[in-house]
């Protein structure tokens, strides 16, 4: 049996391997859900999003999390709402990504 020392890497490259991945997913948000996400980006903090099973699925483009996606998938399924926690790179990735959501809520100041 041929077993070899770990290999080492550079602490830039495990924090590059360990870089969540954002998927695109649609939830159609209200006025004052985008009023809220604006607060958050302006702040620099995290947010809590209430949904609802009819907003999933369409409207404005959020960058979620596989397990985010995951989840909202299965409870719009059962028909019923979540408790959406976007962090502030969340927030961050999907402004820089554009869109019309950031164009929206920018404009919301």
């Amino acid at each position: 049996m041929n077993l070899s020392p770990s290999k080492k890497i550079s602490i830039t490259e495990y924090i590059r391997k360990m870089a969540t991945t954002y998927h695109p997913y649609k939830i159609a948000l209200t006025d004052s859900q985008k009023k809220k996400l604006q607060k958050a980006y302006v702040s620099k903090t995290a947010v809590a999003l209430r949904v609802k099973p009819e907003q999933i699925g369409r409207g404005d483009e959020l960058l979620l999390t596989a397990t985010q996606t995951s989840r909202v998938k299965k409870t719009a399924a059962a028909g019923k709402g979540l408790e959406l926690k976007l962090s502030q790179t969340q927030i961050q990735n999907t402004a820089q990504r554009g869109g019309n959501l950031f164009s929206a809520v920018l404009g919301l100041a």
